[in-house]
């Protein structure tokens, strides 16, 4: 979890040039357009909102029906040098007054070049801004309509001249995303669009529409290339129904799913751009109701759609073809298997089947180092999905909510490398985070995947919708962000380098959500699966390791017309640092967070030595405080001009220099201006009050500090020794020699220091051990050489503890290992050497009755052959043991 470093830095704040990028429009420019920014009497649009964009380090911001763009390193540097400018200027005003008026003048204006401004033919305040993958394009966003504006180089936009550019734009829907039609819920560019220039509109009447535009050719923007009405396509049972959306003036009759079926937003499993996620997971869309239930779309993919992949294979194939084909060799092989498991099997392999035939066409990816694979969308099953759902939350919640905003986090796997022998495919499933507008977030687990179905042609049509399959959210998590009595518009924001971290924008502020504690461990458990003690091992991660939630932007409610608060953009860039960054109807709000640690890329990474100590981290001297930034109401003009303006007439208004005379009409225009006056200097009382309460804050804080500064300096006495007195008298020693505190700290110094040397000296020694003693692994060769070694170990040497006993005249003389036969001629010479001492001491009796003569050649031939039996045995020995000494073994 990143911690905040410092809060709104300077070249954001009042006066500077990056303040002015997200400010009021000035006060001369004196239009009777509805206030810019959301600002004023102007009612405020339902939606959600959007209204910062980035490409890089660029930035572009909505404000009312403009668009500003601006480099937030060129800001940062101006900020800089305009600071060093003032400081000088205010030193020469001060020195003579005779050019203050006219510094001001060109003050404005170069107050007005830090920022250029867009001209776009819109109407309406500007909800959204949605940057393309490419960088190419941009769509804009009403309540009802959307333009796709072509976004010039950055090199073009910030060229020397500084006045408005016109952008060239195309309106998107000129009879569909009209007034007179429904609101737009969320606007989309499909992650695996041919050329990044594949939108996605999603209206709140749920009807899905899928463009695929192109400049050159207008009509692309006025029709979309697909359209899906998701309250038809709910009830339709066979390929053959219409579901398409009712064209603009045709007549809609009532629907009961209406209600149910009102999108709140939507959005894509993946991305498109890893090589480990799930195959079906960009070709996804997910939608959210607003009642609560969840939806999904699969495959939605346009007419030709593309992904960028490495030279030697394509793993985005082979992921799906893999998941493909399991699936089918698993209902082929099981009986039990039903109809529409069987239907599903055979639609996935049809779909396969019709991309692994095509011609592929092949393109230079950006880099020119990838290759971009471009694939036509099947005509068999089908161009529309089945919708899948709703989805069954376990356990079912008691309350309902309504939601607001949608995050689909795909369980990729966690090895990233390009290698084909070590490449292992995406996790079938993913992690949904449900936004509600009461400032919950419920992070829900789908464990069984998404996978494409489509709707049943022909006769298979009632076994299909009989046995619909149904699909599960188990709730992991509830996470409260806010108070349940605020009144949020709350919206997710993804960061740019962890799927871990998410952060959530609503009226009191943004909120980071980091999964990392528990995330990386579900996708090991699910990768390497084991049944046993599995539920136990789920339930002790989820249980033991909650999702840390933090709040490193807090916004102060308004004093006057609130808005609601656009949702946070998080930027990561050497000169700009971990950039949190969102804006209020009056001011940026920023906060400077710790770079992550995944800053690298895994692959760039060096490894590092698993005996090395971990870097240090900064250390963080002092909490972070926010700078007070004034109140808005303090620079906003009065409303009384302007209403006297507007309503007392010009032969009326020399009289208001003039003594009151009592009368209706005075009395009327003296209530009216004193409504307005009223709210005024109310609001001018809460910002004054806010500061003094800030003031008193401060002098506390301050207070606080101190006393934290005299508990340190206590503790620097007493590791010093200035803090002894004297015993007997209770007074302080005078005269204490002033070097004494110096050498007692610099000789605990020395001795911390000789004591980490020594610790360094025996860390080195161990690591030197344990690097000889590691060595690299045995090849093959010498693996079979120490089995052969150990086997004739086992040959030769009699084990512990084995007693050697006679051979057994039936058993196979092969049988018997050559340390028994060793064992056998050692006994067997021990009785015949005893029975021969035996023989020899025996006297002689010659009145015995004569024995057997035995003939003296064959008494020798029978002892020659003993002699050379034992000769055999003894040689047999000696060379086991010679063999066994080459092979460093001790008998």
């Amino acid at each position: 979890m990143p911690r905040v470093l410092s809060y709104t830095p300077s070249w954001l704040s009042r006066p500077s040039p990056g303040f002015d990028l997200f400010a009021q429009s000035p006060a001369k420019n004196k239009t009777k357009a509805r206030p810019l920014n959301g600002n004023g009497s102007s009612p405020v649009v339902p939606g959600p909102r959007r209204t910062i964009a980035r490409r890089g380090t660029e930035i572009f911001v909505a404000a009312g029906n403009e668009i500003r763009w601006s480099d937030l390193v060129l800001l940062k540097e101006k900020g800089a040098s305009d600071e060093d400018l003032r400081r000088s200027r205010s030193s020469r005003r001060r020195g003579s007054g005779s050019d203050a008026y006219g510094n001001d003048a060109r003050d404005d204006d170069y107050a007005e070049a830090t920022y250029r401004v867009l001209k776009v033919p819109v109407y309406g305040q500007i909800t959204q801004l949605i940057i393309s993958p490419r960088d190419d394009y941009m769509a804009i966003v009403t309540s009802h309509t959307v333009h796709v504006a072509v976004l010039p180089d950055s090199s073009h936009l910030s060229a020397l001249d500084s006045g408005p550019l016109k952008l060239k734009a195309f309106h998107l829907g000129p009879t569909t995303h009209v007034l007179e039609q429904a609101l737009i819920a969320s606007v989309l560019w499909h992650p695996l669009g041919y050329q990044g220039r594949c939108l996605v509109t999603i209206t709140k009447d749920a009807v899905v529409r899928l463009w695929e535009i192109n400049r050159e050719d207008r009509w692309s923007f006025d029709n979309p290339a697909l359209a899906i009405d998701l309250k038809k396509l709910a009830n339709a049972t066979s390929a053959e129904e219409d579901v398409r959306a009712s064209t603009y003036g045709a007549g809609k009759g009532f629907s009961p799913d209406s209600v149910e079926l009102e999108v709140a937003s939507a959005c894509f499993g993946g991305t498109g751009q890893l090589t480990t996620e799930y195959g079906w997971a960009p070709m996804t869309l997910w939608l959210a109701m607003t009642e609560g239930d969840v939806y999904a779309l699969c495959p939605l993919l346009p007419s030709k759609w593309e992904w960028e992949t490495h030279a030697e294979f394509s793993p985005y194939m082979r992921s799906l073809s893999l998941a493909i084909g399991a699936k089918s060799a698993i209902v082929s092989s099981d009986e039990s298997a039903s109809d529409a498991d069987e239907q599903i099997a055979e639609q996935q392999l049809q779909w396969i089947s019709g991309i692994q035939d095509q011609n592929l066409l092949t393109t230079k990816g950006e880099l020119g180092q990838d290759i971009v694979e471009v694939f036509t969308r099947p005509s068999k099953p089908g161009a529309v999905p089945k919708l899948q759902g709703p989805f069954q939350f376990d356990p079912e919640t008691e309350d309902d909510f309504e939601i607001s905003d949608i995050r689909v986090i795909g369980l990729t796997s966690q090895d990233t490398d390009y290698d084909h022998e070590h490449w292992e495919p995406g996790l079938p499933g993913a992690v949904v985070c449900l936004l509600t507008n009461d400032g919950k977030v419920h992070i829900c687990l789908e464990l069984d995947g998404i996978e494409g179905q489509w709707l049943p042609t022909g006769r298979n049509t009632a076994a299909f919708s009989e046995d619909g399959l149904l699909h599960s959210l188990t709730i992991l998590e509830t996470v409260i962000t806010s108070e349940p009595s605020d009144a949020v518009h709350a919206s997710f924001t993804a960061d740019v380098q962890s799927q871990d971290l998410l952060f959530v924008t609503h009226s009191s502020g943004v909120h980071s959500l980091s999964l990392s504690p528990w995330l990386p461990r579900l996708k090991e458990e699910l990768a390497n699966p084991s049944d046993e003690g599995a539920l136990f091992r789920l339930s002790s991660l989820l249980s033991s390791t909650p999702t840390l939630i933090e709040h490193p932007l807090r916004i102060a409610p308004e004093y006057d017309t609130p808005t609601p608060i656009p949702a946070a953009i998080i930027l990561q860039d050497s000169d700009l640092g971990y950039l949190l960054l969102t804006t209020t109807s009056s001011s940026p709000i920023a906060a400077l967070l710790e770079p992550p640690l995944w800053t690298l890329d895994p692959s760039t990474r060096l490894p590092d030595h698993p005996y090395e100590p971990d870097a240090p981290r900064d250390l963080q001297i002092s909490e972070p405080r926010s700078a007070y930034q004034p109140a808005a109401i303090f620079y906003r003009d009065s409303a009384l001009p302007k209403f006297i303006e507007q309503h007392v007439p010009a032969h009326r208004r020399p009289a208001l220099k003039d003594e009151v005379k009592l009368s209706p009409a005075t009395l009327d225009l003296l209530s009216q201006a004193h409504r307005i006056l009223a709210a005024e200097t109310h609001a001018l009382g809460l910002a004054a009050a806010d500061l003094f309460r800030r003031c008193e804050r401060l002098v506390s804080e301050f207070g606080e500090q101190i006393a934290r500064a005299a508990e340190v300096a206590d503790r620097i006495e007493r590791v010093t020794g200035e803090d002894e007195e004297d015993e007997g008298s209770g007074e302080e020693e005078e005269g204490r020699p002033v070097g004494l505190a110096n050498e007692r700290i610099e000789d605990r110094i020395g001795r911390v220091r000789s004591r980490q040397e020594g610790l360094e000296e025996r860390f080195k020694r161990l690591r030197g051990r344990l690097m000889k003693g590691g060595g690299k692994e045995l090849s093959a060769k010498e693996m079979d050489w120490a089995g052969e070694v150990e086997s004739v170990a086992r040959e030769i040497l009699a084990p512990e503890g084995a007693e050697s006993g006679g051979a057994d005249g039936e058993q196979d003389v092969e049988a018997v290992l050559p340390w028994q036969r060793v064992e056998e001629v050692k006994r067997l010479v021990k009785d015949l050497v005893a029975q021969a001492k035996e023989a020899a001491n025996e006297p002689s009796d010659t009145t015995a009755a004569p024995a057997v003569r035995v003939p003296s050649d064959f008494r020798k031939a029978k002892v020659a052959q003993v002699r050379e039996l034992l000769d055999r045995e003894t040689a047999l020995v000696e060379a086991a043991t010679e063999k066994l000494d080459r092979l460093n073994i001790a008998m």
